[in-house]
């Protein structure tokens, strides 16, 4: 399936998944208490972290080597990496009984703890197997199923069912164990893509043999893993660091910061992330992929620009936000905006790290992320000495850092190629928004600048045409 066809629908499935997934937010915003609000934010941060260590090396293997690998290779390791991610699911359970038993839990007054110990445990593997099995989908170039499927049973129909129970005075637990089971469902579809008789991919996942050629070519995965590992957990690492510190209402509004930041991250980076496939083909062949690279870097800026622009204006006029949030401190409006423009970062140098780690430059990129990530986990920790700062500023400082080093890696040639692919402007309202994300540094240019902004929207649309009809001519797209 072409490139083109893989972005158009899953741009448009993203873009309306995106309504249901704010709509979610919202509703889960206005009919929980701060409390439960509170537990909902630390169980969904707790499922992300569990889900992304339980994928174990197998993500990376699958975006490297599958590309280039038979069908009946890949899903022989298919079958295995998900037999044992399934076999290790009592490890979070424990996990979580060490947890509770140092007294982590018991700001939270929550009242039957095995019960939600035993929904974020199994969720956490759910969420691991739904990553696998949507690497692969990429690596076949067969992404459009995955897309599809994700918004009709993920996003739309979970929207009805959380309205539904909230509506009528269901609590945390029941939204947590109906997140699960929806996100079982969307897993069971999945699995009948491989195959249409359901009881033969657990028979296959059942038989798999996981202790002999499992952990393939841990030289390069692991090093990936943890890498990517660490890309991913910086911000929910750091907001565990914060809930020691904070009441529960504070926690409360970072929650909902936290819950932004994982779900706008993949929506943001759904274009970057089709090109894993394509870059490992390139690498192997040896084909240069600077076009592509710099036409989707600048599809991304200037997509997101107008996103920020448009959260920005929602969250100075608190356009329909204060009907939901009104349980919430006026801080919820600055970490909002915050949350949407730290979401949007990752995207901009996907591309650019896939090339360096699938070029071999994997223990490279492990010492810069790693120094990097226990840098900003370092003075997040040092600065709570004095005072509990928003931890957010360290999660963009990471993230700002990381651009750098992978766009001055890449373009190591050409200095001045940095960020000439970057929307103008994209540049102008990160730049205000930058400016403007406290009070006491307002700047009130805001309709000169939207004026600016939509006089180099105009220029910058020009220019993305342009650089696709170039693309469209050497790939044939």
């Amino acid at each position: 399936m072409k490139l083109k066809t893989s972005a158009f629908v899953r741009f448009n499935s993203y873009v309306i998944g995106t309504g249901f997934t704010v709509a979610n937010i919202l509703i889960i915003t206005s009919n929980l208490d701060l409390f439960q609000f509170a537990v909902w934010g630390v169980a969904n941060s707790l499922i992300y972290i569990f889900s992304q260590i339980g994928q174990l090396t197998y993500v990376q293997y699958i975006e490297k080597y599958f590309p280039n690998l038979s069908q009946s290779k890949m899903n022989y390791h298919l079958f295995k990496f998900f037999k044992t991610v399934i076999v290790i699911t009592p490890l979070w359970y424990v996990v979580l009984l060490i947890m509770d038993a140092l007294g982590y839990f018991e700001k939270y007054n929550a009242d039957n703890l095995f019960i939600l110990f035993m929904i974020i445990s199994f969720s956490s593997v759910v969420e691991s197997l739904v990553e696998i099995i949507s690497k692969y989908f990429l690596s076949i170039k067969h992404s459009v199923k995955f897309d599809l499927n994700e918004l009709l049973i993920f996003k739309i129909f979970r929207f009805a069912v959380f309205y539904l129970l909230l509506t009528n005075g269901f609590g945390i637990y029941q939204i947590l164990l109906s997140n699960f089971l929806i996100r079982s469902t969307f897993l069971i579809r999945l699995f009948l893509y491989l195959d249409k008789n359901l009881y033969s991919v657990f028979k296959k996942i059942l038989f798999s043999k996981i202790r002999t050629k499992n952990l393939l070519n841990l030289k390069y995965t692991f090093s990936a893993f943890i890498i990517k590992t660490q890309l991913v957990t910086l911000l929910n690492s750091l907001f565990f660091i914060h809930t020691i510190f904070a009441d529960n209402i504070t926690i409360a509004n970072y929650s909902l910061g936290i819950l932004i930041i994982n779900n706008l991250r993949p929506i943001f980076s759904s274009l970057s992330a089709l090109l894993f496939p394509i870059i490992s083909q390139d690498i192997k062949n040896k084909q240069d992929n600077n076009i592509m690279f710099s036409l989707v870097t600048r599809i991304n800026t200037l997509l997101i620009g107008v996103i920020l622009l448009i959260s920005y204006f929602v969250s100075k006029y608190k356009f329909i936000l204060d009907i939901f949030l009104k349980d919430f401190d006026s801080e919820i409006y600055g970490i909002i905006l915050f949350s949407v423009f730290c979401s949007s970062i990752s995207t901009l140098y996907l591309p650019q790290y896939f090339d360096r780690l699938f070029s071999d430059n994997e223990n490279n990129l492990l010492l810069f992320i790693t120094l990097n990530y226990f840098i900003n986990l370092s003075l997040y920790l040092f600065s709570t000495k004095f005072e509990v700062l928003n931890f957010l500023i360290f999660y963009l400082l990471f993230e700002f850092c990381n651009l750098l080093y992978f766009y001055f890696n890449f373009y190591s040639n050409n200095k001045l190629n940095l960020f000439k692919n970057f929307s103008v402007s994209y540049l102008i309202v990160s730049c205000y928004i930058l400016i403007n994300i406290y009070e006491k540094f307002n700047i009130n240019y805001l309709y000169a600048v939207v004026i600016v902004f939509f006089a180099f929207l105009l220029f910058d649309s020009k220019k993305t045409f342009e650089k696709y009809r170039i693309y469209k001519e050497i790939y044939n797209a």
